[in-house]
């Protein structure tokens, strides 16, 4: 009994003491966390976590090290959190959900934070000011986020940062004065937002820095001198956005540039020759300003560039010879400027551009250049793969030598004013994928070895003099997206092969004269989004076949042919289509009911055509204009008041008509004889009222004429 006593009565002992070293137990843990993990176990709190990443960071661990995206220091301080593309899905090479909400206050608390990248997420809120703190910080990336709003002028109490990446978020306002504190930033991309206002000099004060993308902004005024000062600058990428002004020369003075990027921009003047002291310079891009003048010769000593892009400004003069000491040169596109040919050089293309044989891309089309195209000035280029001098003023004819040039994937050589044939032979460029002679011309046939060119995305050979069969070889080009062979003068019919090319999307074959019937094998075509075939001589029934090209959403065009026939019911199959042409033809009967299903259409021409019975009542016909359903033989828009049924004519008809005349004449004399009698009647009526009236008699008088007739 006494035992049992004392057993009882030690129960409640022991259980406090287990409850108390519990807590001791617990007590201790919070405070092992609460230097370096309580703040992380907040932030989780704080973050909207649908995929449940952080699933790791469980409190009962003794250190947070071991943490998913967390790294620690040999003392077990966190130096780093890395919440960038932990929804990233290896396996399926996509990403799920993303962290989103506010950047927590509680981030502010980590003391030895080094690295902090939160990166393509969903983080929203204001410029989180409270990050300003961490003056360890060295990398703070949260780019491709929506974080909104102005840098905090705090930043500069970041001293220790070294990389700054915040591009792609929602960022406005002006950069703060105070970014010169940061004396070791060697990184600021701060592309793709809304910045405005003009690149502040203070950035000069970053000593350190290697690369500054501000591109994609409304960054506006000059480009500030002060950028010289950035001696270890080697990229500089302000394009896209507002700035103006003159480029200054000082930019020249930045010894260590590789890659300069002003481009979409709206500098004026002329190109400094003192950019031709940047020998470090790889890359420049000046295209699609306001640039005028001559390209500076001093350009020919930036021995490294293998790039040079002034394209699309007003550049004149001609192409300086001191272009040939590029060794390194492999891109090089002045397109859209008004350069001409060098009247001391034999030929319009410099030769001394293939110099060393490294060029990969010439681009001089859309300027003066004119005359013949002299062998000697390309057939060196054997590297050369984009060869583009379209919208020049070259003549004579292609020389042969340029199949040489094995190497080449695109030769645009459109709206000049060459002659001749097609050399046979361009079926050796084995690599060609874009073929653009269009707007010259050209006569003879297509050489049928273009059949060889099995890479050939575009083939454009539009608005030229070209005769002859269209070559059935064309259908060995089974990569061709873009067939364009309109306004020429081929005859024959379409070979069946062009059924064949799987992956066309473009194929037009309008103003030729073709003939035969439309191939019902192009609805095979299932990729096509434009068809164009009008102002041919193509003769027979619209192929049913054509309803199956569901991706039809630009044109259909076979109007101006001798087609016949009804139009096929199917084609209120093409969802997509906007523009529908089927006028003058020979076509007859109603238009389908299956065309009130046509809900993106836009325009719609179906005039000049037998065609009779009203056009369906739907939206997309309503407001279209009634002249383009108005044919010749009743057929017309829904609820006009020239919706009639057509009385077929014949030669019974011609006798009712007779009849019908001489009784109208008839109806007209016997109606006119009514008439004139009636005219008559109703002027007696009024005469005789005119004269039974009494005549108008002064009051002063009516005693008078009272006493008189009594």
């Amino acid at each position: 009994m006494i035992m049992a006593s004392l057993l009882i009565s030690s129960v409640p002992e022991k259980l406090f003491c287990l409850s108390f070293s519990t807590r001791c137990f617990h007590f201790v843990f919070v405070r092992s966390l609460s230097a370096e993990g309580v703040f992380l176990l907040e932030f989780r709190k704080s973050v909207i976590d649908p995929d449940n990443n952080l699933q790791s960071w469980n409190s009962l661990d003794s250190t947070p090290c071991i943490w998913k995206g967390v790294g620690c220091s040999t003392n077990l301080k966190v130096t780093s959190l890395n919440l960038h593309s932990l929804n990233f899905s290896v396996e399926f090479n996509v990403s799920s959900n993303f962290f989103s909400g506010p950047i927590p206050q509680y981030l502010g608390e980590g003391r030895s934070l080094q690295i902090l990248d939160l990166c393509a997420n969903k983080f929203q809120g204001e410029f989180p000011a409270h990050l300003c703190s961490l003056n360890t910080l060295k990398l703070l990336y949260f780019c491709e986020n929506y974080i909104f709003g102005e840098i905090s002028s705090e930043i500069g109490n970041l001293t220790s940062l070294e990389e700054l990446v915040i591009y792609s978020n929602n960022l406005t306002g002006t950069t703060p004065a105070s970014i010169r504190e940061l004396k070791h930033l060697r990184v600021i991309w701060a592309s793709v937002n809304s910045f405005t206002g003009p690149i502040p000099p203070e950035i000069s004060g970053c000593e350190s820095l290697e690369i500054l993308r501000l591109a994609k902004n409304i960054f506006q005024g000059s480009l500030p001198k002060e950028l010289q000062k950035l001696q270890n600058l080697t990229n500089l990428i302000l394009e896209e956005n507002i700035l103006s002004g003159e480029i200054p020369p000082e930019i020249g003075n930045i010894s260590k540039l590789e890659v300069l990027a002003l481009h979409e921009n709206f500098f004026r003047g002329s190109l400094p020759k003192e950019l031709g002291k940047l020998s470090q310079l790889k890359e420049l891009y000046i295209y699609w300003n306001m640039l005028d003048g001559t390209i500076p010769r001093e350009l020919g000593n930036i021995s490294n560039i293998h790039l040079l892009h002034l394209f699309d400004n007003s550049l004149q003069g001609n192409i300086p010879g001191e272009h040939g000491e590029l060794k390194q040169l492999q891109d090089i596109n002045l397109f859209i400027n008004y350069l001409k040919s060098d009247s001391n050089l034999v030929g319009n293309i410099p030769p001394y551009l293939c110099n060393y044989e490294k060029l990969m891309l010439l681009g001089l089309g859309s300027n003066w250049l004119f005359g013949n195209i002299y062998p000697f000035g390309l057939k060196t280029c054997k590297s050369l793969e984009l060869l583009m001098l379209g919208g020049d003023l070259l003549t004579g004819s292609l020389p042969v030598d340029l199949y040489q040039l094995h190497n080449l994937c695109t030769l645009d050589m459109y709206q000049n004013r060459f002659s001749g044939s097609i050399p046979p032979g361009v079926g050796k460029l084995g690599n060609l994928r874009r073929l653009r002679l269009s707007d010259n011309y050209f006569s003879g046939k297509i050489p049928p070895d273009v059949g060889n060119l099995t890479e050939l995305i575009v083939f454009n050979i539009s608005s030229n003099w070209l005769s002859g069969d269209i070559p059935r070889d064309l259908g060995n080009c089974m990569g061709l997206r873009r067939l364009d062979l309109i306004r020429n003068q081929f005859t024959g019919s379409v070979p069946e092969e062009i059924g064949k090319l799987v992956d066309v999307e473009l194929l037009k074959l309008s103003d030729n004269r073709l003939t035969g019937e439309i191939p019902s094998i192009l609805g095979s075509l299932r990729r096509l989004t434009e068809l164009q075939m009008g102002g041919n001589l193509f003769s027979g029934a619209i192929p049913v076949e054509l309803g199956q090209l569901y991706s039809l959403q630009i044109s259909l065009n076979i109007s101006h042919n001798r087609l016949s026939g009804t139009i096929p019911n199917d084609l209120g199959k093409l969802q997509m289509l906007e523009s529908l042409y089927l006028n003058d033809n020979r076509l007859v009967g109603d238009v389908p009911t299956s065309f009130s299903e046509l809900i993106s259409l836009l325009v719609c021409n179906l005039s000049n055509n037998n065609l009779v019975g009203p056009v369906p009542n739907n939206p997309a016909f309503l407001r279209m204009d009634s002249t383009k359903f108005a044919g010749h033989n009743g057929s017309c828009k829904s609820g006009s008041y020239r919706c009639h049924p057509v009385i077929p004519f014949s030669t019974s008809n011609k006798n009712w008509i007779k009849e019908s005349s001489s009784r109208a004449k008839l109806v007209a004399i016997i109606f006119g004889a009514i008439g004139l009698l009636s005219l008559f009647f109703v002027v007696g009526i009024c005469w005789a009222m005119m004269r039974r009236q009494p005549a108008f008699i002064p009051r002063e008088d009516a005693s008078r004429h009272d006493a008189v007739h009594k």
